[in-house]
């Protein structure tokens, strides 16, 4: 394994602050209150903890289902802890815990840094390395999590502290939260949280979770900031059928009938629509790809009027491609529990993405005369309501801002996600939600999310760490942005 410690940024963070600080008694008490103290936290030497916590946070496996989200609180609250810092936890169901803490400032909107402790299965046999041992090779942290988004807590945890540490005045209270069943639904995640637990949300107008970041196309660097996402419509087809023995097959079976249908689905093409955000992102893409395909990002309303164009830029780009119409992919098939058995049932589940604007309703109905087929059933699995945020705030501001100023001549665009976040429980509430992460993504690597070998680099950590304290001190003490040597506290 190479040397960690040359990888190390300028940057740093400390996590043995209990050596100065203590662990107050009542740090754990509901109704413990107060300004931050006005003296600083004595000069300490700087010890680097970013990269290790990753690591140690991608070897706790929470793959979802089942989850076991416990192990990954226990991790964090052992931080919070050896730093003086009270939290919070929640457990639905045995196993599946959510944990939150926060630092209280002035009357300002609260700001919320919201990720999820769950990841989806990884197959070791497909990875280069173990996907759970954080393991850092050739300058990169591998494991699943390192993307979605494990990366994305340790960074908002770095934050967290260290504005703690340095004891920042802040103009408002700052909530650090993690969160479980997001890769399922977030039944006893945000979902639940939202419901039972309104205290934990209580005075939050801002949010900043998973979604957008930079991205590495053609040699340049592409800022996305999401604002909204295609809304997820996962369903459920069931069909039945003649039962029998396999030796003897029917004119028709229920694993039949289904597998023409979908043969009907996975052949039918959605047709294309461009959002203005979407519209707005191609344009901003359009230099880093030279020739006709950023012509084509130029006026991407017209461009994919033409079938040909639809199908070289699924083939190339199909996390671009995604934004350009609804979508549906066959994920799971059920039939028989055994070879030589023609089961009297079979069913599918598809994940279905749609653009902000579609009804569901109408939506649906598509769906039903594609499958055509009047004996399968089509039951919706999940869903909700589109909604957006709007750029007119603090954070919004503040992380174009930090980001122009260190990427001169790069700026950000209100993106619309692909995927579906826990952002939608939050925009639901009146809350201002963004998709943003303070990394710089090669746009090879980001096949990575849910796939195989995911990975981050060290420097981007060390890098997130520099540039999301920037934007969250812009948001909660303007004027006043860290220098490297708060950061480093």
């Amino acid at each position: 394994m190479p040397d960690q410690s040359k990888h190390r940024a300028r940057w740093r963070l400390l996590a043995a602050a209990t050596l100065v600080l203590g662990w107050p008694a009542a740090c754990l008490a509901e109704d413990a209150t107060g300004e931050p103290e006005s003296q600083a936290v004595p000069e300490l030497e700087p010890v680097s903890e970013a990269v290790e916590w990753l690591q140690e946070y991608l070897r706790i496996d929470t793959t979802n289902p089942p989850g076991n989200e416990a192990k990954a609180v226990e991790f964090l609250a052992r931080i919070l802890k050896a730093n003086g810092i009270r939290y919070r936890v929640a457990e639905p169901v045995p196993g599946r815990k959510n944990l939150w803490a926060r630092l209280e400032g002035g009357d300002e909107p609260a700001l919320l840094l919201l990720h999820h402790s769950d990841v989806v299965s990884a197959d070791p046999n497909f990875w280069n390395v173990d996907p759970f041992a954080g393991e850092i090779v050739d300058g990169y942290v591998y494991g699943r999590g390192a993307l979605d988004m494990k990366s994305h807590g340790i960074v908002h945890l770095a934050t967290f502290l260290a504005l703690h540490r340095n004891q920042v005045r802040l103009n408002r209270d700052i909530v650090f939260m993690a969160t479980a069943d997001e890769e399922a639904g977030s039944r006893v995640g945000m979902g639940w949280m939202v419901s039972n637990k309104p205290a934990a949300f209580s005075g939050v107008g801002l949010a900043l979770t998973e979604g957008g970041q930079a991205t590495v196309v053609g040699g340049r660097i592409a800022l996305g900031i999401e604002v909204t996402q295609k809304v997820p419509l996962w369903l459920r087809l069931e069909t039945t059928g003649p039962a029998g023995h396999g030796s003897t097959p029917k004119t028709t079976s229920a694993l039949g009938s289904l597998i023409d249908a979908l043969a009907n689905l996975r052949r039918h093409e959605f047709a294309p629509r461009i959002v203005p955000a979407v519209d707005s992102y191609f344009k901003k893409l359009a230099p880093n790809f030279p020739g006709q395909l950023g012509a084509a990002f130029e006026n991407i309303e017209s461009a994919v009027q033409d079938p040909a164009f639809r199908q070289r830029l699924r083939k190339m780009l199909p996390n671009l491609s995604a934004l350009t119409s609804n979508t549906c992919s066959i994920t799971r098939v059920t039939g028989s529990d055994k070879v030589n058995v023609v089961a009297p049932t079979a069913s599918a589940e598809i994940d279905c993405r749609v653009l902000p604007d579609q009804e569901p309703v109408r939506f649906l109905a598509e769906i039903e005369r594609v499958l055509d087929d009047d004996s399968i059933w089509i039951h919706p699995m999940l869903s909700y309501r589109s909604s957006a945020s709007g750029i007119d705030t603090t954070l919004y501001s503040a992380i174009e801002k930090v980001m122009a100023e260190h990427f001169p001549g790069v700026a950000a665009v209100p993106t619309v996600s692909a995927g579906f976040t826990d952002s939608h429980y939050l925009r639901e509430r009146g809350i201002a939600s963004y998709g943003f992460a303070p990394f710089v993504i090669p746009v090879g690597d980001t096949g990575g999310y849910h796939g195989n070998n995911e990975r981050i680099s060290v420097e981007n950590i060390d890098l997130g760490v520099e540039l999301l304290t920037k934007i969250v001190t812009e948001v909660v003490n303007p004027g006043a942005a860290p220098t490297a040597a708060e950061v480093s506290r």
